[in-house]
C-alpha cells in the first residue's frame, strides 16, 4: 500500500479533522490538555519536567489536574504498584510548587505495572506519569492546529473513487478494514490508513442501502472499560476512534441515518496476548459491522 496522499486529499482530511475538533469542543463544558513525564528503570524522583513547565505557563487559574503513575513489568506486582504511586506523588508535589497555586490537584493515583512487552530491560513508555489538566473551555480558546505541509517526490495517489470493498450480498460478512490502524493512545488514524477510509466512503456510495455499525477497539489495557484518549483527556478511546470514522463518513456525504458507532474497548482483541508492538498495533483498530443491506 502506498504511504503518501495527494495535496487535495490531505486538504479534505484536514477540513474534516477541524470540523470534528470543533464539534467536540462545542459540546464539552471543560477543556483539557495532557502532559507526560518519563522515568528511568526503578527511578521515582528524577524526570524531565519540560512538558509540565510548559503546561503550567498556559493554564488559567482554577484549573484542576489528575495525576496517574505507571510502572513497567520489571519487578513484582507489589513493588511496581508502590513505584507507580511514588512517581505520581512526586510529580504532584512538583506541580504544587511549579504551578504556584494555579491548579488544584484532584486525584493522585498509581496504576502499577503495565504489561506491554517481554524485553528484560522493561518498557520505557510504561515508566511514566500522565497528567490531565482541565479548565473552563472559554478560559483559553485555541485554534485547531494545521497539519504540516507534506512534501513528496513520489507520484500522487490515484483517485480513491475508483476503489470500493466488494460485499457478498448473500453472506453479508462484516467489512474488515485491514489497512486501518490508529496512533497509540489517540483517536486519529495513522497516515497510511487514509486510503482505507476512502475505500469505505466509496463502498457506502456503491451500496446506497448499506447500514453499518462502526466498532472501535483498543490494545493493551484489559483492566478498564476503555482506554484514555490523549487527545481529549477522557477515558473513551475506542468510542472516539469509532466516532472519528463516523464523522469522516458524514463529512464525505454519507447520511447519519445509515451509521451508528460504538466503543468496545479491549473486549475483542484480534491478537491475544499481545507480545509485540505489531500485535498492539493490530488491536488498535475500527471494524465495520453490516446491519442491513
Amino acid at each position: 500500500m502506498k504511504n503518501y496522499v495527494s495535496p487535495s486529499e490531505l486538504k479534505s482530511f484536514n477540513l474534516i479533522a477541524i470540523l470534528v475538533c470543533f464539534a467536540l469542543f462545542s459540546q464539552a463544558q471543560q477543556q483539557s490538555i495532557r502532559a507526560s513525564v518519563y522515568f528511568e528503570t526503578n527511578e521515582r524522583l528524577k524526570f524531565d519536567a519540560a512538558e509540565l513547565d510548559n503546561a503550567c505557563k498556559k493554564l488559567p487559574d482554577n484549573s484542576t489536574a489528575t495525576v496517574i503513575g505507571y510502572a513497567d513489568y520489571v519487578g513484582d506486582d507489589a513493588y511496581n504498584q508502590a513505584l507507580s504511586e511514588d512517581r505520581a506523588r512526586n510529580v504532584s508535589e512538583y506541580l504544587k510548587k511549579k504551578c504556584n497555586g494555579t491548579i488544584k490537584i484532584t486525584t493522585v493515583i498509581g496504576k502499577g505495572e503495565q504489561p506491554q512487552g517481554k524485553a528484560t530491560d522493561g518498557d520505557a513508555n510504561a515508566r511514566r506519569v500522565d497528567v490531565v489538566f482541565e479548565f473552563a473551555a472559554k478560559a483559553m480558546p485555541q485554534a485547531p492546529k494545521q497539519q504540516p505541509e507534506v512534501k513528496t517526490t513520489e507520484p500522487l495517489m490515484e483517485s480513491p473513487s475508483e476503489e470500493a470493498f466488494e460485499i457478498d450480498t448473500v453472506v453479508r460478512e462484516n467489512i474488515v478494514l485491514k489497512g486501518l490502524s490508529f496512533i497509540g493512545g489517540r483517536h486519529f488514524p495513522t497516515r497510511e490508513s487514509m486510503p482505507e477510509l476512502y475505500k469505505l466512503v466509496e463502498t457506502m456510495k456503491k451500496y446506497p442501502t448499506l447500514r453499518i455499525e462502526i466498532q472501535g477497539h483498543i490494545c493493551c489495557d484489559y483492566s478498564q472499560p476503555d482506554g484514555m484518549d490523549n487527545d481529549t483527556g477522557e477515558p473513551f478511546l475506542s468510542k472516539n476512534r469509532a466516532e472519528f470514522v463516523y464523522e469522516f463518513l458524514k463529512g464525505s456525504g454519507i447520511s447519519e441515518s445509515r451509521m451508528t458507532y460504538i466503543g468496545l474497548g479491549s473486549t475483542q482483541p484480534k491478537v491475544f496476548p499481545e507480545r509485540t508492538e505489531e500485535d498492539q498495533q493490530t488491536n488498535r483498530r475500527v471494524e465495520i459491522k453490516i446491519v442491513d443491506l
